[in-house]
């Protein structure tokens, strides 16, 4: 069976989402930790939760290449971790509205950042629980809509 162009375009954006976070959360995040506990600034307690988020992000990096390898290879475990990856991801990016971190310069840019994301992980989502192509090709059985009458 040949890819459906729909694993061309997930798995563009997992490794996309991977990159993002390996380079910001991980690379980033240790770099900023390094300067920040360097200087003194950074002890303790949010010396934890710094080397927390980092690890965090390290996470997420991994589980988005492992599920855009997945995708490509046609395994059917990529369904339910790229669901569970996108939605922990959603989680993430939410409480950005929440927390509201100076360093995105406004109310503004923080809504636009939620939106944006927000439409990427919830379309990922749509994508790997509705689109029957993908579920065929991925040899996996219907996440929802297994209780819908067929019509015959």
């Amino acid at each position: 069976m040949t890819r459906p162009p729909e694993i061309y375009v997930l798995a563009a954006i997992w490794a996309v989402k991977g990159m993002e976070e390996f380079f910001r959360g991980v690379v980033g995040g240790a770099f900023y930790i390094v300067q920040q506990a360097s200087q003194g600034k950074l002890e303790g307690y949010l010396l934890h939760l710094a080397i927390q988020s980092a690890l965090f992000a390290g996470l997420m990096s991994g589980g988005s290449f492992y599920v855009m390898t997945a995708l490509w290879l046609g395994r059917s475990a990529a369904r339910g971790w790229g669901i569970a990856l996108a939605l922990v991801n959603e989680v993430s990016v939410l409480a950005y509205l929440v927390t509201r971190p100076p360093e995105f310069g406004g109310d503004v840019a923080i809504i636009r950042t939620v939106v944006v994301a927000s439409i990427v992980n919830l379309g990922i989502v749509g994508v790997l629980l509705f689109d029957g192509k993908l579920a065929r090709f991925l040899g996996s059985a219907r996440l929802v809509g297994g209780w819908w009458s067929r019509g015959r």
